[in-house]
């Protein structure tokens, strides 16, 4: 699990009081999520009001702002937006963070444990997503899918040359150079089918809806009364709508289209889809152990633990 940043407590509760003219009674560090750049707090005001903390150094995307509170005022309440700060923004900066306060939803959030009613409710809230049109003047910051691989190319290519001149490491890294080595083939056969989907769907014209595009169990909220919340919206995009589908699979995939509705699902999109997202995995636990010195052992063992596990399941 991530680490507290290293914020004080008091410059949080400064930007809140400065930013958001919210006074925090209590506030505290919840240690969620494998987003090592970011970290989230459970903040309760003076008034009893519950507030989630988010700070994040990560380039801003501002789109993973605008979308949602662009659904959420077309009455799709159920996606989570940003709180505005009294200037009416959707962000404050603290030092070298980022500051996003969202209502806190008291639920769960684990991957695994929602139900088929949950999953139909989920389906049927997507249908209204994918429904929506932008406004006139759209987001000029709005991500489009493009179906390009170079980037996934690149980076495996770094890992492979890098293998090549490995010598010595600490123990996590010579773990990780172990388990690369073992499934190399793998991420080689994905890489190229990938490669190959890639060139295929370049091709074609594709009708593009929004997308959340990490839509999983963990960024969906359940609270007692069976109602699903949308949240973090990170990676939002305008891509077919097969970019949401990536984790609606058997057993879920009945209750899902049953909220969803009929929906001829194109293999080819999902099945690039699903390619791409083991392959950012695999490429993002490779750098957290390799490349990133800014992360401290637990985490780098998380990211070994995460790379066999998604390469396990893929056999």
């Amino acid at each position: 699990m991530p680490h507290s940043p290293r914020i004080s407590e008091e410059s949080l509760r400064t930007c809140l009081k400065e930013q958001y003219d919210l006074t925090s009674a209590t506030l505290e560090y919840l240690p969620l999520g494998l987003d090592y750049s970011s970290a989230v707090y459970h903040a309760v005001s003076e008034k009893g009001t519950d507030y989630l903390l988010k700070v994040t150094s990560r380039p801003l995307y501002e789109s993973q702002y605008l979308v949602p509170q662009y659904l959420n005022s077309q009455g799709i309440t159920c996606v989570v937006a940003p709180v505005s700060t009294r200037s009416g923004a959707l962000w404050a900066h603290l030092e070298d963070w980022r500051v996003v306060v969202y209502p806190f939803i008291n639920g769960e959030s684990s991957f695994k444990g929602m139900s088929a009613g949950q999953w139909e409710k989920l389906g049927t809230i997507f249908k209204r997503i994918h429904r929506i049109q932008l406004p006139p003047e759209g987001f000029n910051s709005l991500r489009q899918e493009t179906f390009d691989s170079s980037e996934y190319v690149r980076w495996i290519q770094i890992f492979e040359d890098q293998l090549t001149l490995f010598e010595g490491g600490n123990t996590l890294e010579r773990t990780l150079h172990a388990s690369w080595i073992e499934h190399e083939s793998s991420i080689r056969m994905k890489l190229a089918s990938l490669e190959k989907l890639a060139v295929l769907l370049q091709a074609r014209t594709i009708p593009h809806v929004i997308c959340h595009a990490d839509l999983h169990p963990a960024n969906v909220i359940r609270d007692d009364a069976g109602r699903v919340f949308i949240i973090d919206w990170d990676e939002v995009m305008l891509a077919p709508k097969e970019r949401d589908f990536i984790f609606v699979s058997h057993p879920h995939a009945h209750a899902f289209f049953q909220g969803y509705g009929a929906a001829e699902v194109d293999d080819e999109v999902l099945a690039y889809y699903r390619l791409e997202r083991v392959l950012q995995d695999v490429i993002e636990c490779a750098r957290n152990v390799w490349l990133r010195e800014d992360l401290d052992e637990d985490a780098k063992a998380d990211a070994i633990k995460l790379f066999q596990v998604i390469l396990a399941e893929e056999k």
